[in-house]
């Protein structure tokens, strides 16, 4: 046979061999890449006031679960709920209930026990308890009310103020959060001639004289929308663990609340970016990190 014809044949050879280990560098390179994005998981802490308030964004939780992502819960109440809000009291238990229903990987609760006369105390009991949560779970995301607390709570805004506040001075912090995010209800979903301010809104009109608007939020100001729409069945299940919150009426109000959070707001739920500041659109809180 022509050597020259051998030759380049071998030649041929050597570069097809070439060409296939590249080939498989490349594969192995990309599913490292693939493994690696796959495997990054993250962590959030939802830092609220009562045993119910995670309610309110009920359909994110079960949401990020289920994509592997730690969610925890921090209730830091007052002195109304001392009895009902430690391991074995009843809201307590209901609590757990919910959060297991919802896949909180935790829920725990502090009752603060200033009284409204003891205020500065009271920012600085909360927010030990914060910065020693957040140094122990390590979240890449904290998640809280806005300034309206929702509902005008005076705890739900004593507890966003601490947690801006222990967030935005991070020299408090051994873990550095990325990002902080505010709970809103979009205006134009819930529009209410009523003064918002000075008024508390329960959510419900069963049973109570707290049925004010909630505090919502002009839509132009939020930056994220979580579609968890097929986390409703959850959502649905968690609410059944709060069986004694307006007690006879307690049906209708679990019912109103569904309502809202399914139909209202169609599963979704609406929050504003805090931190870092952005003028930006996302569906994800994640994004970025």
């Amino acid at each position: 046979m022509d050597p020259i014809y051998l030759k380049i044949n071998k030649m041929k050879q050597l570069h097809l061999i070439a060409l296939l280990i590249i080939a498989m560098a490349f594969s192995a390179s990309a599913q490292t890449k693939i493994a690696k994005t796959a495997a990054k998981k993250h962590t959030l802490l939802i830092v609220l006031t009562h045993a119910d308030d995670f309610i309110s964004i009920a359909p994110l939780i079960p949401k990020y679960a289920a994509e592997g992502h730690a969610v925890y819960y921090l209730a830091l109440t007052g002195t109304i709920d001392s009895t009902t809000m430690v391991p074995g009291g009843i809201m307590y238990s209901q609590m757990q209930c919910a959060a297991s229903a919802l896949g909180f990987r935790e829920a725990t609760a502090f009752v603060d026990p200033n009284n409204q006369e003891r205020q500065m105390r009271s920012v600085a009991w909360n927010a030990r308890h914060i910065i020693a949560s957040i140094d122990s779970i390590k979240p890449d995301v904290v998640m809280t009310w806005g300034p309206d607390g929702l509902t005008g709570n005076m705890r739900h805004t004593l507890v966003s103020n601490v947690v801006t506040r222990v967030f935005q001075q991070q020299s408090l912090l051994k873990h550095k959060p990325r990002k902080l995010y505010y709970i809103t209800y979009p205006e134009s979903l819930l529009p209410d001639d009523r003064m918002p301010l000075g008024v508390m809104a329960a959510g419900s009109n069963a049973n109570n004289n707290e049925a004010g608007p909630f505090g919502t939020v002009t839509d132009v100001f939020i930056t994220t929308v979580i579609n968890a729409k097929d986390y409703l069945k959850q959502t649905r299940s968690a609410l059944a663990c709060f069986s004694l919150i307006k007690r006879d009426e307690n049906k209708q109000w679990q019912e109103q609340w569904y309502e809202r959070l399914a139909t209202t707001l169609g599963g979704k739920v609406y929050l504003r970016l805090v931190f870092p500041v952005t003028t930006g659109k996302e569906t994800d809180i994640f994004k970025g990190l």
